[in-house]
């Protein structure tokens, strides 16, 4: 399955007038919550909820207390967890601030290189992110171009609806959920794979 993403300008304020760069962002399929990560990993290695929960629990707790201490620590092939820290104003000289003035900037993880070698083979595929809308079709010529590309194609994911359209996620969804209530396409699928055919 591809990673979809879209390009955004730098959008550095020093140089507006200028041509700004172009740099890639993942478009988020979703998010996956703590407990249906459990429930995944749970399906996927045959161990109990109760056991996976019970270990993140365990590594969690371990983990804050050792960086608490300032070590930098290390888990499994995830990668090595760290911390950074912040002043509360610019400094030019160490005795301008005191230790009141510096607090916990983030929690940092490099990830370690072969967890990131095992994602370097990602299937990446460019389409308009979904929460940002360029579109000024109507849902009339909306329905136009989905049902133009269904007769073209055969069927049309959501993904593909949006990008032919320049419409948002949610309009997406919106109009989809509309033409399903009218009749005019039939959903076929579940899930990830969900695709919409012409209702004949």
């Amino acid at each position: 399955m591809s990673i979809h993403y879209d390009l955004y300008t730098s959008g550095n304020p020093l140089k507006s007038e200028e041509q700004q760069p172009l740099h890639a962002r993942v478009i988020p399929s979703g998010t996956i919550d703590a407990k249906k990560f459990i429930e995944l990993t749970s399906k996927a290695n045959g161990f109990s909820p109760a056991t996976i929960e019970g270990c993140l629990q365990a590594v969690t707790a371990e983990l804050r207390h050792w960086l608490a201490q300032g070590w930098i620590v290390e888990v499994g092939e995830l990668g090595h967890f760290y911390l950074s820290l912040k002043c509360d104003r610019p400094v030019m000289e160490k005795k301008e601030i005191r230790s009141p003035s510096i607090h916990l900037n983030r929690v940092n993880l490099r990830i370690n290189k072969r967890f990131r070698e095992a994602l370097e083979s990602l299937q990446l595929e460019r389409m308009e992110s979904p929460y940002r809308t360029t579109s000024n079709h109507s849902d009339d010529e909306c329905r136009t171009l989905l049902m133009k590309y269904v007769n073209e194609q055969g069927c049309i994911t959501r993904a593909d609806f949006m990008r032919i359209t320049g419409i948002s996620r949610d309009k997406a969804l919106e109009l989809l959920k509309r033409f399903l209530e009218e009749r005019i396409i039939r959903k076929y699928g579940g899930g990830r794979t969900i695709v919409y055919l012409k209702n004949v």
